[in-house]
């Protein structure tokens, strides 16, 4: 359903996080540099001046948690791209409805789903696994994900900027991905910079905060989620980042549907990124507030419950 554009002769702004900027829990096995959040960006969203928003992760939620690496050829399919195509529709919506006319998004360096400088791409994958060069399959460009929000931004209305982390800031062993890859930050300082510089919004951290991922050689993700929906993240922030400083990825849910269609799309997603999680044995705490529960909410945990055994995961009124 197309939404007309809300004028306003104010600026509103939103910012779109790619998923694993605050949950590294959902990315693909070996490439999680964080245990959850990345914490200095976490805090900075306190000082941001728009509303936040961080998309589902759709790897996780059509692929699942012990997916192998991935190359942009792999999504780049009639189904993974139907499910962006309809993602980047409702947030679309969404924003026109809602009156908001500038909206940044930050995806993850190198993503095949993600990225925006910068994927990794190669026709040949698929059949057999092979030993690979990672370094070999980094190609300019976008991936899927970001392609699709920016087809459906371009004819909106809305201005849309575009960003990508560093991969020097979420990857182990950024070092030997960094020769080919000369557009992004060389060190995590520098990346946090850059980011600082897009937001507009002051990024505070101690060296020691992100000395951990010069030289790292191992997947930190910590198997914790925490999911909560977007409305009380706003209003909680303080306990919600107290719960990514000890290392728990921070899942929200999006009440952004307009219609029964929308609704019935996000709460799949929704449900299978978290069944995921559950699946491949990570520990996931749902928080549902104080509030009366929405469609959204009530469809995403009867599927859960409908599917896992009573205890495979938590839900909580409180943070």
């Amino acid at each position: 359903m197309e939404v007309p554009v809300k004028h306003n002769s104010e600026t509103k702004e939103a910012l779109i996080l790619g998923h694993c900027i605050l949950n590294m829990n959902t990315r693909a096995p070996g490439i999680a540099a964080w245990q959850g959040s990345i914490l200095p960006i976490m805090r900075a969203l306190q000082k941001y001046h728009g509303e936040i928003h961080q998309y589902p992760c759709l790897e996780a939620a059509v692929v699942g948690m012990r997916r192998w690496w991935h190359v942009k050829e792999q999504y780049d399919t009639f189904t993974f791209r139907s499910v962006a195509r309809m993602l980047s529709k409702i947030y679309s919506n969404y924003f026109r409805r809602s009156g908001i006319n500038k909206v940044k998004l930050l995806g993850l360096g190198l993503s095949p789903t993600c990225g925006y400088r910068y994927t990794q791409s190669d026709p040949s994958w698929g059949g057999r696994p092979k030993e690979i060069n990672p370094i070999e399959l980094i190609k300019k460009g976008s991936g899927v994900l970001i392609e699709e929000m920016m087809n459906e931004f371009s004819g909106s209305g809305i201005e849309l900027e575009v960003m990508d982390v560093s991969l020097s800031l979420i990857y182990p062993d950024y070092e030997s991905r960094a020769p080919a890859t000369k557009e992004y930050p060389s060190t995590p300082s520098e990346a946090l910079e850059e980011i600082e510089a897009f937001l507009q919004t002051e990024i505070s951290f101690e060296p020691k905060e992100i000395s951990h991922i010069s030289g790292l050689k191992e997947d930190l993700r910590s198997k914790k989620t925490l999911v909560i929906p977007r409305k009380l993240f706003e209003i909680e922030f303080e306990k919600v980042l107290r719960n990514a400083e000890r290392g728990i990825g921070i899942s929200l849910i999006e009440d952004i549907h307009s219609d029964e269609e929308e609704l019935k799309f996000m709460s799949s997603i929704y449900a299978s990124m978290i069944g995921n999680l559950i699946v491949a044995g990570h520990e996931v705490r749902f928080v549902i507030g104080g509030f009366p529960l929405n469609d959204l909410i009530q469809n995403i945990l009867e599927k859960l419950e409908e599917f896992f055994p009573r205890g495979s995961f938590s839900i909580k009124k409180q943070i």
